[in-house]
């Protein structure tokens, strides 16, 4: 094995006084899982859709015990290192100060700390991520408790805080591509990925409704219905949808002929 690099992380799983210098394999299995889906999501908000692999660099036994070696696969700027970003959160997480999330792949990376913290004592001993340049987190029930109260605290106070967006419910438009989910039984879901953005908006239709759902599928549309919003995005979380528009792509914007009547200027600029 080559010396660790600034971007390696180590988990550590030890296990159980009653099963010797031996660790269940599922129990370790389940946890590297975990923790390499954590990085690879850090690595999709940071970096651009994602720029590396995480590679088994050397494996102990006893301890099981595996380095994970970051390797950039995309020769484009690297932003932040998952790896070194993830530890840095347990380290947060583990030094009870506070820990600062940024973003929603922060908070995936916290969470996965409370998970991969559960079952110490019951299924292994304890555990430790480790990175060169940050201090070790030991994964045991008081990290699993301390990251619970974060996540406790960060929920309470996101309820808390006052809507920056509307909230309820109101006709309006949106154009983009109708995507199929689900297109069974009372309630069938598309999904519009919106042409400015694309950003994705959840659609749901009456199962009389579905036809006109099938015939709009991977077609750029004008869809209408109760856009219904939680007051945290510009954007619905969902539409019931009660009627869409095929756009001919042939035809620009400026051939709509009143399609967007009723909008706002100021909804206009925000979504596109």
């Amino acid at each position: 094995m080559s010396q660790p690099g600034a971007k390696d992380l180590k988990l550590t799983i030890y296990g159980l006084d009653a099963q010797g210098d031996e660790v269940d394999a599922v129990v370790f299995a389940d946890k590297l899982k975990k923790v390499v889906s954590a990085l690879k999501k850090l690595d999709s908000f940071y970096n651009a859709k994602g720029q590396h692999r995480f590679m088994i660099n050397d494996l102990a036994f006893a301890s099981a015990s595996v380095w994970l070696r970051e390797k950039q696969m995309k020769a484009k700027r690297v932003r932040r290192s998952p790896s070194q970003r993830f530890a840095e959160i347990g380290a947060m997480a583990s030094s009870g100060v506070g820990v600062s999330v940024e973003n929603a792949a922060d908070e995936y990376a916290l969470s996965t700390y409370e998970s991969i913290s559960k079952g110490a004592g019951k299924t292994f001993s304890y555990g430790i991520v480790e990175a060169p340049q940050v201090s070790p987190v030991r994964l045991d029930g008081l990290l699993e408790r301390r990251v619970s109260e974060i996540i406790a605290t960060a929920s309470d106070a996101a309820e808390a805080a006052p809507r920056r967006y509307f909230q309820g419910t109101a006709i309006e438009t949106y154009d983009g591509v109708v995507k199929a989910v689900d297109l069974r039984g009372l309630f069938p879901e598309a999904k519009l990925v919106l042409t400015a953005g694309k950003k994705e908006i959840s659609c749901i239709v009456s199962a009389e409704d579905v036809e006109m759902l099938r015939s709009a599928l991977d077609n750029r549309s004008l869809v209408t219905g109760r856009a219904q919003h939680d007051g945290r995005s510009m954007l619905p979380d969902r539409i019931d949808v009660s009627n869409i528009r095929l756009i001919d792509p042939n035809r620009s914007v400026l051939s709509l002929k009143g399609a967007l009547h009723g909008l706002s200027d100021q909804f206009l600029r925000e979504v596109g």
